[in-house]
């Protein structure tokens, strides 16, 4: 896993190594050295020109020895200094004067190079940028056919919040240093990053945040004995009476848990939709629910006590409607249940504000809010600092969908960034609680909702290179996902 820190974490780390005796030209060649191994293959291309945009501060002197190292392997590579000259530190000129580099003003910067290299502002920033500056940014943002790189940080980007900070440079692909950055995550960061590369320059830091891939988790081995009955029971209690297209997500829940290797799949809908569940929902069983005569399920004791003597994870709540029953369903399973509680959708939006019955659960709960629904759910912002402290107080893993996903239980805190924007559309959530209470049944709630949300953000990836994005559907997710990588 790879730590996401934030710029005063990773300054104090480096001055750290620093005062520990590591000289800093160590760890700024090491930070050069891994850019030019990213950009070498665009700059050899042939009749190619690599121009470097430096700054006058640490992230500049990193671009120095970037384009003195490009010139020495062949590649036709010119510096331009953003700024005022007078604000560089001599031996900082002196060194790329003597690597016999072109040195020009930015200003002077007419276009036409086939990659473009931002060394112009670090995770030190904390002012807007304007002027010349500025102009600079939007020029090199339009130029279509240049690949772009940034280091450490797209220039403009606040390294803590993601936010832009009067413009910021558009990068394709950025090569950071030793960790993640939050900015990188949240924000217009996601946004402007490109694909991000974490390069070990020497720096050691410490972090209870990760980002994880997956190797990060060991996988799973049924034993030669296994059957159907000890892989695991999935029900999936969803829909209500104006909501067919909710029991249908039940199914296609279930299908993923499936996937994910559920042994059985139940799939519980209100009884008024029996006709339609019997003939499109296919493998997983049905129960048919209670309900009134406008579709809900009603709150039935004798019903829930059959899921619960022999269910092993429960997903509950998608197109349910946030009634009154649906609050007391919840309520009675957390205290009866033993197995894993999955609690998503109008199941959220029932308990809204009064949820402090989930720290005495008897069961294991992990909740799956996107951020609209954790607000409504808890009054606060969907932050990360918020997302801990809500699963700390209440003992459960939280899923805090978006398009960086936090994950945590209290303890510590997971951030997926798998998957595409193609994602933003209903029924993607769904899917995934069908994952999360498939894998449970063989993970724990943290390690479930990780692995989860990594396979379906990558299934996601890999179908977007098979459809256009706006075409992509959870069903597409579920079909390109490599179920058997973890």
């Amino acid at each position: 896993m790879f730590n996401v820190l934030r710029a005063e974490e990773v300054r104090l780390a480096e001055k750290k190594l620093i005062d520990g005796g590591i000289n800093e030209m160590f760890l700024r060649y090491n930070a050069a050295l891994a850019v030019v191994d990213c950009a070498i293959d665009y700059s050899k291309a042939e009749d190619a020109k690599t121009a470097v945009f430096c700054g006058s501060g640490g992230n500049g002197y990193d671009g120095f020895i970037i384009a003195a190292r490009l010139k020495k392997l062949g590649c036709k590579t010119a510096v331009y200094l953003v700024g005022d000259r007078k604000k560089f530190k001599r031996d900082a000129l002196g060194f790329i004067d003597n690597e016999g580099v072109d040195v020009f003003d930015s200003v002077d910067y007419k276009g036409g190079a086939n990659v473009l290299i931002d060394a112009i502002f670090g995770i030190g920033l904390n002012r807007e940028i304007a002027g010349s500056t500025k102009e600079l940014i939007d020029k090199l943002n339009a130029e279509d056919n240049a690949y772009r790189i940034a280091v450490d940080i797209p220039s403009g980007i606040d390294s803590d919040s993601g936010e832009v900070l009067g413009a910021a440079f558009r990068a394709d692909l950025t090569v950071t240093f030793s960790c993640y950055k939050f900015g990188m995550l949240f924000g217009k960061g996601k946004d402007l990053c490109g694909r991000i590369k974490v390069c070990d320059v020497g720096v050691k830091t410490e972090s209870l945040i990760h980002v994880f891939d997956d190797g990060d988790f060991k996988p799973f081995k049924r034993n030669a004995s296994a059957h159907k009955g000890t892989a695991g029971r999935v029900f999936v209690i969803g829909g209500c009476g104006n909501m067919i297209g909710a029991p249908l997500l039940a199914g296609a829940a279930a299908h993923a848990a499936y996937l994910n290797g559920a042994g059985t799949v139940t799939v519980c809908v209100p009884a008024i939709h029996r006709a339609a569940t019997s003939a499109r929902v296919a493998m997983a069983m049905m129960k048919y629910l209670p309900d009134t005569a406008d579709g809900y399920v009603k709150f039935d004791k004798k019903s829930l006590d059959e899921i619960i003597s022999r269910a092993t994870a429960i997903d509950i709540g998608m197109g349910m409607g946030a009634t009154p029953d649906l609050k007391k369903i919840v309520i009675y399973i957390c205290e009866n249940f033993c197995g894993t509680l999955i609690i998503d959708a109008d199941a959220l939006n029932a308990i809204k504000n009064d949820y402090g019955f989930l720290k005495s659960a008897k069961c294991k709960i992990i909740l799956t809010p996107h951020v609209g629904e954790f607000r409504r759910l808890t009054g606060m912002q969907a932050t990360v600092e918020n997302a801990f402290e809500f699963a700390e107080n209440t003992c459960v893993t939280l899923v805090l969908k978006s398009a960086t996903t936090i994950i945590t239980d209290g303890n510590e805190i997971r951030l997926n960034i798998a998957g595409t924007p193609a994602m933003a559309k209903g029924g993607m959530g769904d899917v995934l609680g069908g994952c999360i209470a498939a894998l449970s049944c063989s993970y724990s709630p943290i390690d479930a909702a990780s692995v989860a949300c990594y396979r379906n953000g990558m299934g996601a990836e890999r179908a977007v290179s098979a459809y256009a994005k706006t075409m992509l559907t959870a069903k597409d997710v579920l079909e390109y996902a490599k179920y058997d990588e973890i």
